[in-house]
């Protein structure tokens, strides 16, 4: 008999139904007045507030935070369509740091950026670890990704070569690969002859084959069956491990006797994955050990999926206001003349990184970072915090504080020129501390270069006048991407 991820969710509701109406039944059969029914103790019976102990903790919390079903805590609120936007909207009620119950796991919730930066930067060596994740070791190898792996002499060992890897790669042929990518990418965009199209498959080959060359030391046209089968791979496991059925595994083990379509299909991506990428760690003789394999996996999800998606993201934003592209093309002209580009010339192009930054706060793309894990008692913004406390980073929270960000969901580039009033320091899409991201100084060379060339060579028009432009809300599970749209490349004229 096969039960459908329906029932999962049935199951969940039984469950909490049978624990609201034993609520009921012993609060009817309770004598007294309401001043004692109004107390903890006389609200909930000893039973359910015994298990209410077991598994969500302390009643009494010393931070704030959204009530919470008994058994089940605040599954509602975490299986919110789109997270990043409901846990900002928590923040107004409840402040820039909160917790939530889900199963038997406490999570704190941070939504400013000097409260991140605290936890992440100043006390990074107490929250440096991760929490195990019963479907993240699976997607993991065992927590031997350096993403997911949890803070420990092994971990530290492996992410200090992974990190001199790439240093030297940015040193000695980052910049040229990138190019290269850049103006193929550019001449895929000319050979569209104006036709309205998706660009979203293009910006994830070229940014994939930057991190392709690093790591395999090969690329690949975007018909290769090779690179088909490997983004179809990873794009469904992080789609897939983004599902509320397969979170629920991790806080609730008794659902795992039960069968679970979504988790079935993520088994089925996670071997199909290690089984490609495991024929190219072969063919170049490397070490093969599971370590090898995963940093590489860390690499080829996270260098590609960052900047495909923040410039598609760009490219959204800009229809929405056109005279970006041209002031952005202006500065270009004026500063380069006819030239494409160089990384060194960042300081003497302040509007194109103003509009940069402004795509990396308006849309961080991993919007709540990865959890981290408070590896021993600390303390954030004076709040308790236990051992093994769930830390969970709202970026995109952050980076839409009001306190800090005037007009935080317009999109408004000049905010980061002089005078513009916008805190780069505020920014933190790539995390920070012990965890900051591996890939930070490849993704900011790829954005600029890519985004550079791009709005040198064209300009970014609608499909057409009848059809909307582009939704700017976007679709959020592990990576918050935009929904489909086309667009015209109309080349400029040099």
């Amino acid at each position: 008999m096969c039960i459908s991820a329906v029932s999962v969710g049935l199951l969940l509701f039984i469950l909490w139904m049978l624990a609201v109406q034993l609520c009921g039944q012993t609060n009817r059969q309770r004598d007294g007045d309401a001043k004692a029914s109004s107390q903890p103790e006389a609200a909930v019976p000893k039973l359910l507030h015994s298990l209410s102990k077991r598994f969500l903790g302390p009643i009494s919390s010393p931070l704030p935070g959204p009530p919470s079903l008994p058994f089940l805590g605040n599954m509602l609120d975490l299986a919110q369509e789109h997270l990043p936007i409901h846990l900002t909207s928590l923040a107004q009620r409840y402040g820039n740091i909160y917790r939530l119950n889900f199963g038997n796991t406490t999570m704190v919730v941070l939504n400013s950026s000097e409260i991140i930066r605290e936890a992440l930067i100043k006390k990074w060596s107490d929250f440096a670890g991760r929490p195990y994740s019963y479907t993240g070791d699976i997607v993991s190898g065992g927590g031997r990704t350096i993403s997911l792996g949890d803070f420990s002499e092994e971990w530290k060992a492996q992410r200090r070569v992974a990190h001199r890897a790439l240093q030297r790669c940015t040193m000695d042929s980052l910049h040229s690969v990138i190019e290269k990518q850049a103006h193929h990418l550019c001449q895929v965009l000319r050979d569209y002859n104006e036709k309205a199209v998706d660009l979203s498959e293009d910006f994830t080959v070229a940014a994939s084959n930057v991190i392709t060359t690093l790591t395999l030391g090969k690329s690949y046209d975007k018909r290769a069956d090779q690179l088909q089968k490997l983004h179809d791979c990873l794009n469904k496991t992080v789609s897939l491990w983004g599902s509320p059925w397969i979170s629920a595994l991790d806080s609730f083990p008794l659902l795992r006797i039960l069968p679970n379509p979504p988790f079935s299909r993520l088994l089925k991506e996670v071997g199909r994955r290690d089984k490609l990428i495991g024929k190219h760690i072969e063919e170049f003789k490397t070490l093969t050990d599971t370590h090898v394999h995963m940093t590489t996996v860390d690499l080829l999800i996270g260098g590609t999926e960052t900047t495909a998606s923040l410039l598609n993201w760009t490219v959204a934003f800009l229809l929405h206001r056109p005279e970006v592209q041209n002031e952005v093309y202006k500065e270009l002209c004026g500063v380069l003349d006819v030239r494409y580009p160089k990384y060194s010339d960042r300081d003497r192009l302040p509007y194109l990184c103003a509009l940069i930054n402004e795509m990396l706060r308006l849309r961080p793309v991993a919007p709540l970072a990865v959890p981290h894990r408070a590896i021993r008692n600390s303390s954030i913004a004076g709040h308790f915090i236990p051992k093994n406390t769930l830390i969970i980073p709202n970026l995109y929270g952050a980076h839409h504080d009001p306190e800090v960000w005037e007009d935080p969901y317009s999109f408004k580039p000049e905010r980061f020129l002089e005078g513009g009033g916008g805190s780069v320091r505020a920014l933190i899409p790539f995390g920070g501390g012990a965890r900051l991201c591996l890939g930070e100084a490849v993704a900011k060379m790829e954005m600029f270069l890519f985004t550079a060339y791009l709005l040198r060579d064209f300009q970014f028009l609608p499909a057409s006048k009848e059809e909307p432009l582009p939704d700017l809300r976007g679709v959020a599970s592990v990576v918050l991407k935009v929904k489909p749209y086309t667009v015209i490349a109309h080349p400029r004229e040099q």
